[in-house]
């Protein structure tokens, strides 16, 4: 056995975030492999579909897990675990922030996408904000051919993931409160999902105002039925009032067990294989995986490390297509370009990308002694801060956004059969590298999505409420799609490779999104908004909104990714351009798995962490449940 160890007693722990004993492993510079010379499973991933496996393999103690991370373990500082910090405090040392391709379709320029970089990946630093989706949007995966996989399928793993409680918000001075269906949520789950003990008063005026504009209540968004106006409940700890993420949930309760190895500092560089059977072909049982390459940089000493049963790639949508491609994995034609031998032709490798197209217009709130977020400086900060370490309540117990609205599309036009006929109609704009099988996918999800849209317990767009006036908005039933992939054929060249959503390629995203716009003209002119004082950004006024050509060119300038990047290695059949079956299986190899938010075959009407916990609880390893 070969392998160099610190015990985490060796690590500092601080007051939010106690490591527990056991075995991690970081960085080592002595030129010898960290790592024992084999183990039954290798996680490549320490985000949340890497920590949900690795916790649910390791209950086995008969079976050897390990998890490779180019991250490290987060310090659980202020920036990280308060909630109150979300969106003032920017923990980049636990984030990389990746080029996005100039924007064909908005404005011609280029975007940032965030992704978290650390042990429980992007949980460290999203905003906590902890929605399902409804049931038809993953009874919509069954119907694309994943059997197993619709709302009935994915419930008891929603459930499993999570310890509810409802503490804080059935509040009775909250505009609305919250009535869990029952039989719908979990109580003794490893994620906890609550409410703050604090409430800024402008999200009052912001539910009320919706309720005005003729937007019900929705008293439980994760029941199936997400839409209407909601208190959101977020992935935080009742007690403590903290951060609730992947990290805490699934690793640290259990690192002591010893057939669980957690590797920190490297970079996985390529997917290792047999190459007696390195070529797929009709019938074939498919490639055998072997074990992968690994390394701290492009200079230095480069280790493997093998599997006895398999690989499981949770590295996220961007990085596990392009591991794939690299490693010989993917579109012929593309690993060509990069001089990769191809070891099978897989079209969907980074094809499938979809996004929530966002925007976060600010309209100031400049009502006479306000009191938000943003005034919390100085002196008020110190007295904040006191208060939320004395007795964990006040406003940094408040995450950035605890309102939100799901409209459905009926509810905000009454054109509501124009927008689904050119949802159908208008030009696709697919990336040209897309296949007769990608194109054959996509067309499948088109006719979902019509659906979808067309329902009034599916979404049609998101508005989210902070308490300084940003109303941002996102379009939840995406059309557009867009590619991933390496631009190199060295992982290390790929710390950036070609991210390109193709925000509104389908027109009627933009379309949703100037409903949505409109929305929020109207919404400011109710009376709790109005009372607010808000003052909308230029090109985004009262008179902006009645000029549709003024309003678009505005509101393209300022789209963004929505954090939410999904389907680059999409579960679905083969001949739809599908990536990995619904065993999570890539198609073509017999031992190698994807269990990331690469895998959706359609991004839910939602914010998607909730699916990617309830994704890794439902695969089903021979080793697991």
């Amino acid at each position: 056995m070969r392998f160099a160890i610190i015990s985490a007693f060796a690590l500092t722990a601080n007051l939010l975030h106690p490591f527990t004993s056991g075995i991690y492993i970081n960085s080592q510079a002595n030129g010898t492999s960290p790592v024992q010379d084999r183990y039954d499973y290798i996680i490549v991933g320490a985000g949340i579909g890497g920590l949900v496996v690795a916790n649910r393999l390791s209950e086995d103690p008969s079976v050897s897990v390990l998890v490779i991370e180019a991250g490290d373990l987060d310090d659980g500082a202020e920036d990280v675990s308060i909630p109150g910090n979300i969106g003032f405090e920017d923990p980049r040392r636990y984030e990389v922030k990746l080029d996005v391709a100039a924007q064909e379709f908005l404005d011609g320029k280029a975007r940032v996408l965030s992704q978290g970089k650390a042990v429980g990946g992007s949980t460290i630093i999203n905003g906590l904000v902890w929605t399902r989706g409804s049931a038809a949007d993953f009874d919509a995966w069954e119907h694309l051919g994943n059997p197993g996989w619709g709302w009935l399928g994915l419930l008891p793993y929603f459930q499993k993931t999570e310890k509810y409680s409802l503490k804080n918000g059935s509040r009775q001075d909250v505009p609305i409160c919250v009535h869990p269906v029952l039989g719908t949520h979990g109580g003794q789950g490893p994620v906890e999902v609550g409410y703050p003990n604090y409430y800024y008063d402008q999200s009052y005026n912001f539910l009320e105002g919706i309720q005005e504009l003729g937007i019900p209540a929705n008293e439980d968004c994760n029941s199936g039925n997400a839409t209407g106006a909601t208190i959101v409940p977020s992935s935080m700890t009742t007690k403590n009032q903290s951060r609730s993420d992947a990290r805490t949930a699934y690793l640290d309760g259990v690192l002591e067990r010893p057939n669980l190895h957690l590797i920190t500092g490297y970079t996985v560089t390529r997917v290792l294989y047999d190459t007696n059977n390195a070529t797929y072909t009709s019938g074939a049982t498919g490639l055998s995986i072997t074990g992968v390459e690994f390394a701290t940089n492009m200079t230095t000493s480069r280790f493997t490390v093998a599997c006895n049963r398999e690989l499981i790639l949770a590295a996220g949508a961007i990085f596990s297509p392009v591991l794939l491609q690299i490693s010989g994995i993917g579109p012929a034609k593309l690993l060509r370009s990069l001089g990769v031998d191809v070891a099978i032709d897989l079209p969907g490798v980074g094809s499938n990308f979809q996004d929530h197209p966002t925007l976060q217009p600010v309209y100031e709130y400049t009502a006479p002694d306000l009191f938000s977020a943003r005034d919390i400086v100085g002196s008020t900060r110190d007295a904040v801060r006191q208060q939320y370490l004395a007795n964990r309540t006040g406003p940094w117990t408040a995450p950035m956004v605890d309102a939100i609205a799901f409209p459905a599309l009926a509810w905000v036009t009454d054109r509501l059969q124009e927008v689904l006929d050119e949802a159908m109609n208008a030009t696709s704009n697919l990336p040209l590298s897309y296949d007769n099988t990608l194109h054959a996918g996509y067309a499948a999800q088109k006719r979902e999505l019509i659906s979808l849209l067309a329902r009034i317990d599916t979404p049609a767009y998101e508005v989210m409420s902070t308490s300084w006036g940003q109303l941002g908005v996102s379009t939840m039933q995406s059309f557009s799609r867009g590619i991933v992939q390496a631009i190199s054929s060295s992982i290390f060249e790929n710390s950036s490779p070609l991210v390109d959503p193709r925000f509104c390629s389908h027109p009627v995203d933009c379309k949703l999104l100037l409903l949505s716009l409109t929305f929020n003209d109207r919404l400011i002119q109710t009376a709790p908004m109005a009372a607010l004082m808000p003052v909308p950004p230029p090109g985004f006024g009262i008179t902006d909104a009645r000029n549709q050509t003024a309003l678009d060119e505005a509101m393209r300038k300022m789209i963004a990714s929505g954090l939410h990047p999904s389907g680059t290695t999409s579960m679905l059949p083969r001949d739809l351009g599908g990536v990995v079956d619904s065993s999570l299986r890539v198609y073509g190899t017999r031992n190698l798995r994807v269990v990331d938010a690469g895998i959706i075959p359609l991004i839910p009407g939602a914010h998607i962490q909730a699916a990617v916990y309830a994704i890794a609880e439902k695969v089903r390893l021979s080793s697991s449940r």
